[in-house]
C-alpha cells in the first residue's frame, strides 16, 4: 500500500522557511540602512564675543570732521572708557552755542572696538543741567554709525532712531566685528535762550557692549 504525501504539510513548512528567510533579510537590510543613512550631528561651534572698547577720538580722514575739539582725552577708568562719572572723553564746541539761526554742530567720533561683540547699545541724551538748556534749544538731526577703515568709501551700517520729543537717540546695532567705527551726530540749534556758558553740557552719550570683554562701557560728553 503506497502512502500519499501530505502536500499541504509540505507547503506549510516551505512557507514558514521562506518567511523566516525574508525576516532575516529585512532585519539585515534595516540594520544596514540605519547604519548607512544615519547622519551624525555636526557640533555647533560657540562664538566668542569678547570684544571691548579700546579708545575714542575725533575722525579726520575722508569726509569726516567735527565742530568739536578734544577737551579731555579719552582714558579707561575702572573698565569704563571716559569714566563712569563722565570725567574723560569730553568734546567742546569750536563755536559757543549762542546763536539761534539753525546752526549745526557736527560730531564724527571714532569708536575703536577690539574683537567681536554681540551688541552695541547707543544712547545720546540732550542735557539742561547748566545755564544752557539743550533739551529745549537743540534738535537732533542725524545719528548714525559708519565704517571708518576705508574712510574714503565709508559705509553707513546703522541709523540710530531719533526721538526729539524725549531729546534723545537710542538703538542697538546687533553683532559687530572688532573694528573702528564712526559715531556721526548732527545737532541743530533752535531759539537759544538763555545763551550757553562755557562748560555747559550739551549731550551725554552712553555706549554699552554685550560682551565677555572687560571694558564694555563708554561715557562721552559734548559741552560748550
Amino acid at each position: 500500500m503506497r502512502l500519499k504525501k501530505n502536500k499541504k504539510g509540505a507547503m506549510a513548512t516551505w512557507a514558514i522557511v521562506m518567511l523566516a528567510i525574508l525576516g532575516v533579510l529585512a532585519l539585515v537590510g534595516g540594520t544596514w540602512a540605519v547604519t548607512t543613512l544615519s547622519v551624525t550631528p555636526t557640533a555647533v561651534t560657540a562664538i566668542d564675543y569678547d570684544g571691548e572698547f579700546d579708545d575714542a577720538y575725533l575722525a579726520v580722514d575722508g569726509n569726516f570732521y567735527s565742530d568739536f575739539s578734544e577737551g579731555t582725552d579719552c582714558n579707561i577708568t575702572s573698565d569704563v572708557l571716559g569714566g563712569a562719572a563722565y570725567t574723560a572723553c569730553i568734546y567742546t564746541t569750536l563755536t559757543s552755542v549762542n546763536v539761534s539761526n539753525s546752526t549745526d554742530y557736527r560730531l564724527d567720533l571714532v569708536i575703536d572696538i577690539d574683537n567681536d561683540v554681540e551688541d552695541l547699545e547707543i544712547e545720546g541724551i540732550l542735557q539742561s543741567t547748566g545755564t544752557g538748556q539743550a533739551r529745549d534749544d537743540v534738535q537732533i538731526v542725524e545719528a548714525e554709525l559708519w565704517t571708518y577703515d576705508d574712510s574714503e568709501e565709508a559705509i553707513l551700517i546703522y541709523e540710530i532712531p531719533i526721538d526729539n520729543e524725549d531729546a534723545q537717540f537710542e538703538g542697538s546695532t546687533g553683532v559687530l566685528a572688532g573694528d573702528d567705527y564712526v559715531l556721526h551726530v548732527i545737532l541743530r540749534t533752535q531759539l537759544v535762550i538763555p545763551m550757553f556758558a562755557t562748560g555747559d553740557d550739551i549731550m551725554r552719550i552712553d555706549l554699552d557692549l554685550t560682551t565677555d570683554g572687560d571694558v564694555d562701557a563708554a561715557r562721552i560728553t559734548l559741552e560748550d
